[in-house]
């Protein structure tokens, strides 16, 4: 991949990536210096990336990796990103750096918190998940990523504290005209804008994330609730015990949807953090037995026989003589 990048203050700014893949790993440095910025329009467009550059700026080129074959190499960005992968010394993210970039799905983040502009990353529809080394307690450039991600989105934290996963419902914005008023009124739908408030001094807030779900029930789509209420539950980081009964009784309370979701992910180990966690009744979990045969999932369907016999057996009569 061949890297085209100008000195700043501190490190050098990415201008350009040209290759002939589609995932793209920023390298920690290049030409001795270390990485710290991403350009403006870097990833969405050429000719606007050049057009914004400071006057004077003298770009360089590098090549990262094994050259490629020549006359095959395109600009990495737009439909042809699928995934990101930043160094931990990013400290900028230039304004519409990757405007447009419907094919990216993920996003490798570390550790440090980040100032992004305005629309780094806007319309990037196909963004699914964002992956984060770092502990959820450090600080993070994730907040202002997520400006401008309206669709629903995973952030997972990825550090010796164990994993944490952080699902970000979807919002959306909308302007209706008062025609009598001659003005227009701004009005925001779903729990997802108020989530991505969670943050401070670019930390996640843990206790202010988990106080979102009870108002969420009423707002969300209600497989990304049980997704959020399983994974939190699952993946208990800086999960309290108030929070934690919270998520617990809305499992309990839908425990046949949260089977049923279970069972179409293919996910036996689900099903048995479920049952453990008594959110099971007898009736329950024979229709989740027979949702599972239906569908051919035969570990889930194992994994439910099996606990329907341990939890919910009819006890053998015994007599004394």
């Amino acid at each position: 991949m061949k890297i085209r990048y100008y000195p700043v203050p501190g490190g050098a700014s990415i201008l350009s990536c040209t290759g002939t893949g589609s995932n793209v790993r920023i390298p920690e440095k290049i030409g001795g210096l270390p990485v710290t910025g991403i350009a403006p329009y870097a990833f969405s467009s050429n000719e606007a990336a050049q057009a914004h550059l400071p006057a004077g700026t003298k770009l360089l080129e590098a090549t990262d990796g094994e050259p490629e074959a020549p006359g095959r190499e395109r600009c990495l960005g737009g439909e042809s990103l699928r995934e990101l992968l930043l160094p931990p010394g990013i400290r900028s993210i230039g304004e519409y750096a990757f405007y447009n970039c419907v094919g990216l799905s993920r996003v490798g983040l570390c550790a440090g918190p980040a100032l992004v502009g305005n629309g780094a990353f806007m319309n990037c529809r196909g963004l699914k998940e964002i992956l984060i080394a770092a502990p959820s307690a450090a600080p993070t450039c994730l907040p202002g990523l997520l400006e401008d991600i309206q669709q629903e989105v995973r952030a997972v934290f990825r550090s010796k504290e164990g994993d944490s996963v952080w699902i970000f419902p979807e919002y959306y914005e909308e302007s209706v005209e008062n025609g009598p008023a001659r003005i227009f009124e701004h009005f925001i739908h779903g729990a997802g804008f108020r989530y991505r408030q969670c943050f401070r001094e670019d930390i996640l807030d843990a206790e202010s994330y988990d106080a979102q779900f009870p108002i969420a029930r009423s707002e969300t789509d209600p497989e990304t609730l049980l997704r959020i209420a399983l994974e939190r539950l699952h993946r208990p980081v800086r999960l309290t015990a108030a929070a934690k009964g919270r998520y617990l009784a809305f499992l309990k309370e839908k425990a046949e949807d949260a089977a049923s979701l279970l069972i179409r992910d293919d996910d036996p180990e689900g099903l048995s953090f479920l049952a453990e966690r008594g959110a099971f009744t007898a009736e329950s979990i024979g229709r989740a037995a027979e949702e599972a045969a239906r569908l051919e999932r035969a570990r889930c369907l194992s994994v439910l026989l099996q606990e329907r016999h341990a939890r919910f057996a009819a006890k053998k009569k015994t007599f004394d003589l």
